[in-house]
């Protein structure tokens, strides 16, 4: 079955281990993808053989920014040989010295199509220091287009409209981290009303902030997606 699965988040259904960061497996069209790698390897490991998933079926691994909770898993993966690191651009050399020789990192610096059903939105400036820069994945599913994002430091409204402008239709789903739990609840509530224009389901977690998930759930009702380390969101038709 077609699928995307949270592997890794700020909680968890249970036996799957919850903590700081975030990680995605998408499966679609006989691809398998693997978006971010959480903190820690052993969790991510822990997490991945709860959801069934063989590392070794993992041959690409795209990675949204270089923050230690999104890549800190990522030894864990590179015991997999051969695999595909897909990397913004400003971060590619730094990743390169540390990987082993049969992995490849691959600099993004533009939108670009990993595959016929993956895109990047291409690297969005963050407005940090450090990391400047953070891309999204589109996902080219049977039950229409996918946004998935790391941490939307660009803003999550502005990736949305990133990637509605590169696939010039609506987003079926945004899924990951959005980024909002700094933001009061005024801004909170623009946000949530500018992305229905841009997406028909949302489905935020990892630093999207306790106030912002209650938010968004009381607006967006049946199209708010409650997600957490475990849970398989089917993106097969129906």
């Amino acid at each position: 079955m077609e699928s995307l699965t949270v592997i890794y988040d700020n909680r968890a259904l249970p036996p799957f281990k919850a903590d700081w960061g975030f990680s995605a497996l998408v499966e679609v069209n006989g691809e398998t993808l693997l978006f971010d790698t959480g903190a820690k390897p052993n969790v991510l490991k822990e997490n991945l053989k709860l959801a069934d998933v063989d590392l070794q079926t993992v041959e690409k691994v795209f990675i949204s920014h270089n923050h230690w909770d999104h890549v800190g898993g990522l030894e864990a993966v590179l015991e997999n040989k051969g695999v595909e690191l897909f990397v913004p651009e400003g971060d590619c050399e730094e990743f390169e010295s540390n990987l082993p020789q049969e992995a490849t990192c691959v600099p993004v610096s533009a939108p670009t199509f990993i595959s016929d059903i993956f895109l990047s939105t291409g690297p969005l400036p963050t407005g940090l220091e450090n990391p400047a820069e953070e891309q999204s994945l589109i996902v080219f599913s049977k039950r229409g287009t996918v946004l998935i994002t790391g941490c939307s430091h660009p803003g999550i409204v502005k990736v949305a409209e990133r990637a509605v402008s590169l696939t010039g239709n609506k987003l079926f789903l945004t899924v990951g981290g959005f980024h909002l739990y700094k933001l009061s609840e005024r801004e909170i509530i623009e946000v949530s009303e500018k992305l229905k224009a841009l997406t028909q389901f949302v489905a935020p977690c990892h630093c999207t902030g306790d106030g912002a998930l209650s938010i968004f759930k009381e607006s967006w009702k049946d199209r708010f997606i409650e997600v957490k380390a475990g849970v398989e969101i089917p993106l097969s038709e129906v």
